[in-house]
């Protein structure tokens, strides 16, 4: 065979094969999906090989659906991914998205309706993280829920249920990883449920009824805690007589305990 012949063959053998198709990126914690059309002229499927990082990692695939398996990457590591296929049709990568550089953790939306608090994020990285729901009360911020971080470097939603006091509610977000800490803006949220009403409002002997169970503290002026708990029902009769507060739904109701009376 002379050289013309042998240089005709190897142009028609590279003229069957396309432009491979190319996407880069970096490893996010996401493996790479490709559709691969059936080429009907060849009889066989589209894609011939695909490379990543320089290593034929697929090669021949009979199958309509690949995957490039990218868990053995550690995060953010460098991709390069080329995809030989014949020239007649064209494989597609169906999320080239999950390769794109991340712009770091994100919190977003978070809100509260009549029974939940919930949130967006994206860009979790650590496994390890956690969220605290914080709420504003009279003393000051305080969790009241702590949430596991999903740990999804793309989107991840989070709902927790909540009670919410009568009238105003407000709430924050505290993201809490190895490496950093986020706080959300504060959100409110207004209920209209009737006030928590108790009796009796004045003088008090031996007992405070209130009108639904809650979290509550009797305290005094100064900021002297004496009881606290959840409750439907306050026994007080152990208290010295004198001036206290009760803080029930985030609000202060003052009461006094009488000397005990003679009979």
């Amino acid at each position: 065979m002379n050289k013309s012949i042998i240089y005709i063959a190897l142009l028609l053998s590279l003229s069957s094969y396309a432009q491979p198709l190319k996407v880069k990126g970096v490893y996010r914690g996401k493996n790479v999906y490709i559709q691969n059309p059936y080429n009907s002229q060849r009889n066989m499927f589209c894609v011939q090989s695909v490379v990543l990082n320089g290593h034929t990692v697929i090669s021949s695939p009979a199958s309509s659906a690949l995957t490039v398996d990218l868990s053995h990457l550690s995060l953010n590591d460098s991709v390069n991914i080329l995809v030989f296929h014949y020239d007649e049709c064209l494989p597609k990568i169906l999320n080239p998205r999950v390769l794109k550089q991340g712009s770091g953790f994100k919190l977003i939306q978070p809100m509260a309706d009549n029974a939940a608090v919930s949130w967006i994020t994206t860009g979790e990285e650590d496994k390890e993280a956690y969220f605290e729901l914080e709420k504003m009360f009279l003393s000051g911020w305080k969790p009241i829920k702590k949430i596991k971080a999903k740990g999804d470097i793309d989107t991840n939603q989070y709902s927790v249920g909540v009670v919410h006091y009568a009238g105003q509610n407000e709430f924050r977000i505290h993201y809490v990883a190895k490496n950093q800490e986020v706080y959300s803006p504060v959100f409110e949220f207004y209920s209209a449920a009737d006030p928590i009403s108790f009796y009796p409002v004045d003088d008090v002997d031996e007992l405070i009824s209130l009108s639904k169970a809650t979290d509550y503290v009797i305290k005094d002026a100064e900021g002297k805690i004496y009881k606290k708990g959840y409750a439907l029902d306050i026994y007080v009769e152990d208290l010295k007589p004198g001036e206290y507060i009760l803080v029930i739904e985030n609000r202060e109701e003052p009461f006094f305990k009488p000397e005990p009376k003679d009979y």
